[in-house]
């Protein structure tokens, strides 16, 4: 790779991470579901979802503080031990299965959260311990394969009678702990590349500026309309990577 087409390649990344920065510090979550599609374009699926949940690890830090005094652990907690139990197995998916394979799994997920997201779609089914820790399950095996099990965990708070602050609260912190997982279960496999660590070193920075410029956002942009654009965005990336 030319100094050029590596300058250029790094363009690119450093606008995917200030968009889903952005988007993960005005809602909470969204980081996986912006920057994983796109990653995979410029690199192959594991280098993608590494990054992204090397970078969502790092600025799940800035979020963190101030949500902590907010959460709801009761309804948390179960979502995060579903996680625990899961994502690893996920990211074995990842790092064992057809790379091309892995990318339309990817694309799929995105186009299929967008989608519920978009039509307003809320989860009206039974509440307690043992559906949090089944939907921890199924967000963790998603994060684990494609760095986007985050909408699944915000599908099912976001159900919940809080309020909006209390909401965003609860997303920031289970939606922190799905980077971290996969993070360390790649580290542990051995899959961490230097060209995976030179990506967030030179990203890192992008990432928590943009992270930081969405909190400011956040009860100033209108919720809806930002909703909408960032939804119709993730369906068009999402669907011409299944039909490319």
């Amino acid at each position: 790779m030319t100094e050029f087409s590596f300058g250029i390649e790094m363009a690119l990344a450093v606008a995917i991470v200030t968009a889903g920065g952005i988007i993960r510090g005005y809602t909470g979550f969204g980081t996986g579901l912006v920057m994983a599609p796109l990653f995979t374009l410029l690199w192959g699926p594991v280098e993608a979802v590494a990054t992204t949940v090397a970078l969502g690890t790092i600025s799940t830090v800035q979020l963190t503080l101030p949500a902590l005094p907010l959460v709801k652990w009761r309804e948390v907690g179960p979502l995060i031990a579903g996680v625990l139990l899961v994502a690893p197995f996920g990211t074995h998916l990842l790092l064992t299965v057809d790379p091309g394979v892995i990318k339309q799994v990817i694309a799929a997920a995105v186009l299929f959260f967008a989608l519920i997201m978009l039509c307003g779609w809320k989860y009206k089914g039974p509440r307690g311990v043992g559906p949090s820790i089944a939907t921890g399950c199924i967000g963790g095996f998603f994060n684990g394969i494609a760095a986007v099990g985050g909408g699944v965990l915000v599908l099912y708070l976001m159900s919940l009678p809080d309020n909006m602050r209390t909401q965003r609260a609860n997303i920031v912190i289970a939606v922190g702990v799905l980077p971290l997982i996969v993070f360390l279960t790649i580290a542990i496999s051995g899959a961490m590349t230097q060209q995976i660590f030179l990506n967030v070193a030179i990203l890192v920075v992008p990432a928590l500026l943009s992270v930081w410029a969405g909190s400011r956002l956040f009860g100033f942009l209108p919720e809806r309309a930002f909703r909408l654009t960032v939804l119709w965005t993730l369906i068009i990336i999402s669907g011409a990577m299944l039909v490319a």
